[in-house]
């Protein structure tokens, strides 16, 4: 009797270790399932993979069911190719675009969980422009590497032959020392020219030139929802109504305006960046990036950074931002981890040992307390704590017109404010057709 019970509880117990044993099983198979390798492709346009594999593989380290395929792109094909693989489905998980075009791709992308980023910490993290540039209703559609703004780059040899001690620090201080140290032939080319500024064709980023001039002056871009140009309307300060966007034109153009006492810049001149390297330009607007370029065509130039000129030195500072953002794909399917890892590579952390290897000036704020000091990116960090862009929901486009409007003052007989008033057309009707 006492062996029948004995076998009877035997029995008992083997049924319920064969059923903790199944549902041991399906957990395990659940947690396998979980932890299933997930590949995060990720397309940028400009970094070596050498400077960002130590990210990945720390990454990688602490998160090893995810895997990150980089591949750095063209520039020159990047956007068409993206749009293709985005439109046959096959596009990256992560992508990189211009600080310019979320207008644009808001439809291809997927915002931050509260997860990864809340807004507040976005916000107090990144340098306003980040924030400007690639927030929508307190939702995260994107974080920067790095932040590039534009600086006044300066021959130091040219200026103290001229007597001038320091670099110019406002609009009137540049018009001044242009003229000290322009010199022409007898047949109107000039042997040397102040600055590199006045045209479009042959100056670097000329169009993001007279953006800035126009920040710097007040130009509201665009109405508050994005759907009319307002760049050409009057404002109103100090009780006085300005016309900032037709006084940032003439300002720009006048470098190229023969009827101009600014006057030391033409079609006929070097393209900026070689006039500046070859000692023809003794000024020139550029960004960080320019720094090598020089330092290639001319390894003996006596040259340096400073802050870009401002309209006066009684009012806040403006600058101008141009960079690459990252952003996550509506179509990945880990957009999550994505995101996750994005995070990761904005981080304090990750970025003061990104920048260890890569210096580029800072896209956060705690860190460009750590570089406003360094003699090669200092100048170029600090303006990013006051850069803006200028709104364009079609970046291309927009770009274009403006090129154009400068043109049309200097090569076409245009007026300033007859340019100004078409490209306000122009940019209406793309406006209308977003």
């Amino acid at each position: 009797m006492k062996l029948k019970i004995k076998n009877k509880y035997i029995k008992i117990v083997g049924v319920f270790l064969s059923i903790a044993l199944l549902a041991a099983g399906c957990g395990s198979s659940n947690n396998n399932q979980t932890q299933q390798q997930v590949v995060i492709n990720f397309w940028k346009t400009f970094e070596d993979s050498s400077n960002i594999e130590p990210l990945i593989t720390a990454y990688q380290t602490a998160h090893p069911n995810v895997r990150i395929v980089y591949t750095k792109k063209n520039v020159d094909t990047y956007e068409q190719d993206l749009l293709n693989a985005l439109a046959a489905g096959q596009g990256p998980d992560i992508f990189s675009i211009n600080n310019a075009w979320l207008p644009a791709y808001m439809d291809k992308v997927t915002p931050a969980p509260t997860t990864a980023f809340t807004y507040s910490d976005f916000k107090n993290a990144f340098v306003d422009a980040v924030e400007n540039d690639f927030t929508v209703n307190q939702k995260i559609y994107g974080v920067a590497m790095s932040v590039d703004s534009l600086a006044l780059y300066y021959n130091k040899d040219i200026l103290g032959t001229v007597g001038i001690a320091t670099p110019p620090k406002t609009w009137a201080e540049l018009a001044t020392d242009v003229q000290k140290i322009k010199k022409a032939d007898t047949k109107g080319y000039f042997t040397r020219s102040g600055i590199a500024m006045g045209t479009n064709a042959n100056v670097n980023r000329a169009v993001d030139i007279l953006y800035l001039f126009m920040l710097q002056k007040g130009v509201v871009p665009y109405s508050s929802d994005g759907t009319q140009p307002t760049f050409s309307q009057s404002v109103q300060k100090n009780g006085n109504y300005t016309d900032p966007g037709l006084d940032a034109l003439t300002y720009y153009t006048s470098f190229a305006n023969p009827y101009s006492p600014n006057y030391n810049w033409n079609s006929r001149s070097d393209y900026s960046v070689d006039a500046f390297a070859n000692g023809r330009s003794a000024m020139m607007l550029s960004y960080s990036y320019a720094a090598d370029t020089i330092k290639q065509k001319n390894p003996n130039l006596n040259f340096d950074v400073a802050a870009v000129p401002q309209p006066n030195l009684d009012d806040p500072s403006v600058n101008f931002a141009n960079y690459w953002g990252e952003v996550v794909s509506k179509q990945s399917k880990n957009s999550a981890v994505a995101w996750d890892f994005l995070k990761f590579l904005s981080s304090k952390t990750s970025l003061d040992k990104y920048y260890a290897k890569h210096k580029l000036p800072s896209s956060r704020k705690d860190l460009i307390s750590l570089q406003i000091q360094d003699p090669e990116i200092g100048v170029f960090a600090n303006a990013n704590l006051t850069a803006k862009a200028f709104y364009r929901p079609d970046q291309a486009k927009m770009d274009t017109i403006f090129g154009r409007m400068i043109d049309n003052v200097i090569l076409n007989g245009l007026t300033a404010d007859r340019a100004l008033n078409q490209a306000l057309q122009e940019a209406s009707a793309i406006s209308r057709q977003q």
